[in-house]
């Protein structure tokens, strides 16, 4: 028997014969495909696209990869090949309209997907499979629509595993657990090698917060199947979720610190690619385990071509390491290689924070660069308003450093989110620190723009009083901002109603609260006397003065001002007698 029959008779091809080679068939593809092991998958469909260069199906498969991997313009260029290479067939063009799903251009995948299925055959059932499969991966999923395609695929096709697999999936993310839990268990008999199915039925276990019995079901997989790597994922991603609900800093690191060693095993078991370290420095973020993630980060960042998101992670790794030149750099870069449309809210936000936190490094300030990181704190808040929330530690650390003028331009930010967690605070600060920056500025250099920040801060002051009129502190200091912007020799009094509800609100809570506030009271009762006086209402200008004796017997200026108004009344009433 010559070689050639005895290879066909083996069923393997001459090339395994003649270098010992295991054939690589589409099915050995789409394993490395479900195993997350997209390089040796993406080796494997070159070479039978290579060999088979007539057959669409490879280079659909192949296509996916790319899409897997973020290589939209790459996995464009197979579809069409795919297409050119077998006219007749569909997968290819329902690949191009997975592309506009990735675009999110749902109409004109829509149409492709429906040029698609308008050529099945009667048995033909692929094209609905991956139509719903794509409408559960893709970046905004449309779970309703999955389950239409895949229902579908069903009718034709009942003991394809895949399809109830990809319907667990839908139902899972309709929030539908008993029918994912269905369809897992019936993949799982269709095929009980499918690992997947008992993962995900691990997940559902997740979900409902049985964080200990997940873990358990995922380490028996593991064990059953330990070169299955999506399953250390899950792990990895159980560990992160339940540190989410952790209530003490060593737990929530404990477990952080286990989903970290989950995804290295997890990467172990998969290509250690650029994609997969991307992957694993997505999952550094969400843990926050900012030291690994700058190691992973700024080895990928040497790579020519790398991912723009590299420079991302290189960037945020940075500033939380406190390294805010690195991050500056990183990020500078970055905006300069990705298209502005994938600019994300976390970019600007941690651009910016690195822009500020080199402004303010330097005395005085540098204006240049701290007005470009206020910018990008802005876009940032403009893109999601829920980043106002990490502007408040910033504003503070500001304001301790007696940078009142900076600290209040961050607050601004803030105080401008009314969806922030931080707002009535946020406000008081901005009121708070403008107030400060004016005031501890010597009286001939103030000008229009000081002007403008009381103004600023009267209006941050009134949005705490509507918000939160028992904020006492919010009146007091809303009388000193009034203070500084009445005339100073012709005073309206504008502060005066202000001090005149703080005084009330203490004195409501008794003696305690009295004393623990006194030499505020004497700010108020001496700030008020003061403009009576200039007012022309001398009496109550002592009457003011003597609740400030009343709190403080000893006070040398009250005592000194009540015996000059004495003076000037005697002086005044002798005046005129004499006439």
């Amino acid at each position: 028997m010559n070689m050639m029959k005895k290879a066909m008779i083996w069923g393997i091809s001459l090339a395994f014969v003649v270098t010992g080679v295991r054939a690589q068939s589409l099915d050995d593809a789409k394993k490395a495909i479900d195993a997350e092991q997209f390089a040796q998958a993406k080796g494997m469909l070159e070479t039978l696209v290579k060999n088979k260069p007539k057959d669409g199906e490879n280079y659909f498969y192949l296509g996916l990869v790319y899409i897997h991997n973020e290589h939209l313009d790459s996995a464009l260029a197979v579809f069409d090949q795919g297409i050119a290479a077998d006219p007749k067939g569909n997968l290819n063009t329902v690949g191009k309209g997975i592309i506009d799903l990735y675009k999110e251009d749902a109409a004109a995948a829509a149409t492709k997907f429906a040029e698609a299925t308008g050529k099945l055959k009667r048995k033909d059932y692929l094209e609905l499979y991956h139509i719903g499969r794509a409408y559960i991966d893709a970046p905004n999923p449309d779970y309703q629509k999955a389950v239409e395609y895949l229902d579908q695929a069903k009718a034709k096709n009942l003991k394809d595993p895949l399809i109830p697999l990809a319907l667990g999936d839908a139902y899972f993310g309709l929030k539908n657990n008993s029918m994912a839990y269905k369809n897992y268990r019936d993949a799982s008999v269709l095929d009980n090698t499918l690992t997947r199915a008992r993962v995900q039925m691990q997940v559902i276990t997740r979900g409902s917060y049985a964080w200990q019995e997940a873990i358990d079901g995922l380490k028996q997989i593991a064990a059953d199947v330990p070169d299955y790597a999506p399953t250390y994922r899950e792990l990895a991603e159980t560990y992160r979720a339940w540190a989410l609900t952790a209530t003490d800093t060593v737990a929530y690191n404990a477990r952080n610190r286990e989903g970290v060693n989950y995804y290295k095993q997890y990467m172990d078991k998969t290509d250690y690619t650029v994609e997969s370290r991307i992957r694993y420095a997505d999952f550094l973020v969400y843990v926050k385990d900012y030291e690994e993630l700058q190691v992973q980060a700024a080895e990928l960042a040497q790579l020519e071509d790398v991912n723009p998101k590299v420079l991302r992670y290189l960037g945020y790794s940075a500033y939380e390491n406190k390294q805010y030149q690195e991050s500056k750099d990183a990020l500078d870069k970055l905006f300069t290689r990705i298209e502005a449309e994938r600019i994300i809210q976390l970019d600007y936000l941690h651009l910016g924070l690195a822009d500020i936190k080199l402004a303010t490094q330097s005395d005085p300030t540098d204006e240049v660069l701290f007005s470009e990181g206020i910018n990008q704190l802005k876009k940032a808040v403009a893109a999601d308003s829920s980043v106002a929330n990490d502007l408040n530690d910033v504003g503070k650390e500001l304001f301790t450093a007696k940078k009142f003028l900076d600290a209040s331009k961050v607050f601004e930010i803030a105080a401008s989110t009314p969806t922030s967690r931080n707002f009535i605070y946020d406000n008081f600060y901005l009121g708070y620190s403008a107030y400060y920056a004016v005031a501890t500025k010597p009286v001939a250099q103030r000008g229009e723009a000081e002007t403008a920040l009381l103004h600023k801060a009267d209006t941050a002051f009134g949005v705490v009083i509507e918000q939160a009129p028992t904020t006492q502190d919010a009146y007091l200091f809303r009388a000193n901002v009034n203070n500084l912007l009445d005339d100073t020799e012709n005073p309206k009094g504008l502060a005066e109603p202000y001090f005149l509800k703080y005084i009330e609100m203490v004195k409501e809570k008794g003696d305690a609260e009295i004393q623990k506030n006194k030499s505020k009271l004497i700010d108020a009762y001496s700030t008020i006397a003061v403009v009576s006086v200039k007012r022309g209402e001398y009496q109550k200008g002592r009457d003011l003065i003597g609740e400030v004796l009343k709190l403080d017997p000893g006070n040398t200026w009250a005592k000194q001002t009540l015996q000059y108004l004495e003076q000037e009344s005697a002086a005044s009433t002798g005046a005129a007698s004499g006439q």
